[in-house]
Formats: C-alpha cells, structure tokens, sequence
C-alpha cells in the first residue's frame, strides 16, 4: 500500500506551486531572477568605473543614461524637442520615444548600430538599440558588456548619426533609419558629416536622392568608434524593429521621394512575387500568377528594380497582391484608396503593413494562408494560396 502525496514524490514541483501562492515569494522571485539579468551589466559599470582613470575611453562604459534629455539637464549641449501628430485610425505604440534633436560636444558613436556614448564614457539608452526585445533594456544593451572598446576616431565638426540596427534591411531602412533625416530636418539643425550606411543599391539610390553626396558620409561598421566635436542624434523614429511604421516616418518618405506631377493616376494591377526568396515563398504560385495576369495584372519581381522605378510603380498602383515580405514597404507612396491584399502564412502573422495601410488611408486586406513545408514543419513560411478566395477577394475591386 502507498500512499499519493504529492510533497514526498515531487518536492520541488510542490513548494513552487505553494510559494506561487505567497504574494511576497512571488515578488521576491521576480526581484532575485531581474537580479541576475543585470548582473553582467552591474559588474561592468563597476569594472568600467574603477578602470576609467586608467584606460579612459575604451575600457568597459560606466553605465548608462535612461534619455538623452536626462544627460542634458546638466546644460552639456542642446535639445530640440520634435511633436508627431496623432491620428485616431492609427493605434498607439507602446514605449513610443520622445522626438528630439540633441547636440552633444564630444559624443561617441560606437559600432555598426550606432550605439551613442555620451562623454562622462555612459552609454545614451534611448538612442542607442541593440536589435531585439530582450536587449531593448538598457542594461542588456551589448555595449555594457564590452571590456574594450575599439580604437577612436576623431572627425572634426558637427557629426549626424542616422544609422540603427537591420540598416541592410529594405524596411528597416526606410522605416527606422532614413526618418531621422527628416527628424533632424525638421529641427532645423544641420551637418558636416552624416554617419550612414551606404553598401547597398537602394542605400546609394536614396540617399543620392535626398542629396547626400558620399563624401560626406561615414559608413559605420563593428569596429567604429568616432568622437565628434558635435554630434547631431536624431532621436529614434519609433519603437525601432518592432514593425510598426510612425506617421512622422510615412510623410516625411512621401515628401522625400514623391515628385509632384510624375506620375499617372493610379490605374495599375501588381501582383509581387517573391519567387527568388529563400522563404515566404508561395508554393502554387505558378497558378496564382496565371490567375491574376488573367485579371490585368502585371507580375513584378522587385528585386533589381531600381528605387525610384519602384517609387513610380507603387504611386501609380490601384491594387497591389502578393505575400508578405519587405516589398510592401513601397505602400508608403500609393494613393489614398489604393487596395492591398497581403498573403500572410499561419507562422508569421505580423501587422505591420495593416497600421502602413491605416496611416496612409488604404485599403488592407490579409489572406491567411496554410504554411507548407518539405518535412511537414512550418519552418520556412513557405505557403499554399487559396486560389478561389484570392479571386472572390480581387472580384470586389477589378
């Protein structure tokens, strides 16, 4: 005969659920577990503190700055507070950064992301982004966990960081990252230089546009390290990678690239294929492009489109089809009415080009979309269209 008691077979398990219970235990282990997430961070301000005297500048960051405007109570340097109008159809974000223009004498930029050092050697959080959400603390921020820091370069004059983490990324670019040009536009302050990346195609194609010319640009990379003697920071345009484009951001691209009486009124059928990709490939689209081309629709591949033929493709749109993917980034400059519909696998369902269509007055459609892969396992979003839906769906519309 044995007795069923839950201590004696699975102690553990059992004073975890009693404890649960316990308000206080609860808080305790919150505090305990938060603890040891900052640890690392705790331990190299404190390295980083006693070793300043002697290593200065490249040995461990001394900590941290919480806001740029915290740092410049002290009078070191100048802010220049931006507002962004609300729009009632557009959610709010969570988090969302203050906009601002700051100038800081002798400021760092440090690495390919543009991670901003303040001169007391502490990191400044708020303009500084490590590249995903459990690193959007200030003190999981990589840099804090640097012992030595690359050797610095001096560039003389006034110095604007642009660049953030995913630069090479279509969206990412145009959504996180060409905005606080026009942030620092709108300040109505100016630069020398503009660090910058510029490796890519539609890097060059833009900013060749906005009138950048490359030597005045300083392409950062993971051994940068430049001191300033003024550095111009833009604020972060939003909650930077979070997929969510900021009305600010969308008006000021409109205003950049849409040249006024270039285009015709928006009569075009498109239909994006993402056929050279690795993933978020549709597997019958060989069908679907039958089916859309039979409705007067032109299939686009937009790799190797240049800019500004993609700026004119999409602003001359009157619907737009295909399966989600940085392409749609383009939406930005469509006319209000333009209809898009936007295949979205099971795996992957994000909304970022919803809140895109909402800011710019479009009309949005999701088609969700069963996910096939070659094993069985939704790994690569590859996915199956509904053929009869996607036509019943373009039905309303052509």
């Amino acid at each position: 005969m044995s007795l069923d008691i839950p201590f004696a077979s699975e102690p553990l398990i059992y004073l975890k659920r009693q404890l649960k219970r316990v308000p206080a235990a609860v808080r305790l282990a919150r505090l305990c577990k938060a603890a040891v997430r900052r640890a690392p961070c705790y331990a190299m301000r404190i390295v980083g503190t006693v070793l300043y005297p002697v290593l200065g500048d490249r040995g461990p960051l001394r900590g941290y700055h919480d806001s740029t405007s915290d740092y410049l109570r002290g009078g070191c340097g100048q802010y220049v507070a931006l507002t962004q109008h609300a729009d009632a159809m557009v959610p709010p974000d969570p988090f969302q950064p203050n906009l601002f223009v700051a100038v800081v004498p002798g400021a760092r930029v440090l690495s390919e992301s543009g991670a901003v050092i303040a001169p007391d050697h502490r990191l400044l959080a708020d303009v500084s982004w490590a590249g995903d959400k459990a690193a959007s603390q200030p003190w999981a921020h990589p840099a804090l966990r640097k012992f030595e820091l690359p050797p610095i370069q001096h560039v003389g004059g006034r110095v604007a960081i642009i660049n953030s983490i995913q630069a090479g990324n279509y969206y990412h670019w145009m959504f996180d990252i060409l905005p606080r040009l026009g942030l620092l536009q709108q300040s109505g302050l100016t630069a020398d230089r503009y660090i910058i990346s510029a490796t890519t195609g539609f890097q060059r194609d833009t900013l060749k546009l906005l009138g950048l010319p490359d030597d005045r640009l300083s392409v950062p990379d993971a051994g940068t390290h430049i001191r300033a003697d003024e550095l111009v920071i833009p604020s972060l345009s939003g909650p930077v990678f979070s997929l969510s484009p900021q009305q600010h951001a969308c008006a000021y691209l409109r205003s950049a690239f849409l040249q006024k009486g270039r285009y015709r009124e928006p009569h075009r059928a498109i239909y994006i294929t993402r056929g050279d990709a690795t993933h978020r490939r549709v597997i019958n689209e060989a069908e679907i492009c039958d089916d859309v081309a039979a409705l007067g629709f032109e299939v686009v591949s937009l790799s190797g489109v240049s800019f500004s033929r993609q700026v004119e493709m999409f602003a001359e749109a009157k619907i737009i089809v295909g399966p989600h993917g940085a392409g749609f980034t383009n939406a930005v400059f469509c006319d209000p009415g333009t209809v898009l519909i936007e295949f979205m696998p099971t795996g992957r369902v994000v909304d970022c080009f919803e809140r895109l269509a909402r800011i710019g007055r479009l009309t949005y459609h999701s088609l969700v979309c069963a996910e096939i892969d070659t094993d069985g396992r939704p790994v690569t979003n590859d996915h199956v269209v509904d053929r009869s839906a996607l036509r019943d769906l373009i039905a309303r519309y052509v």
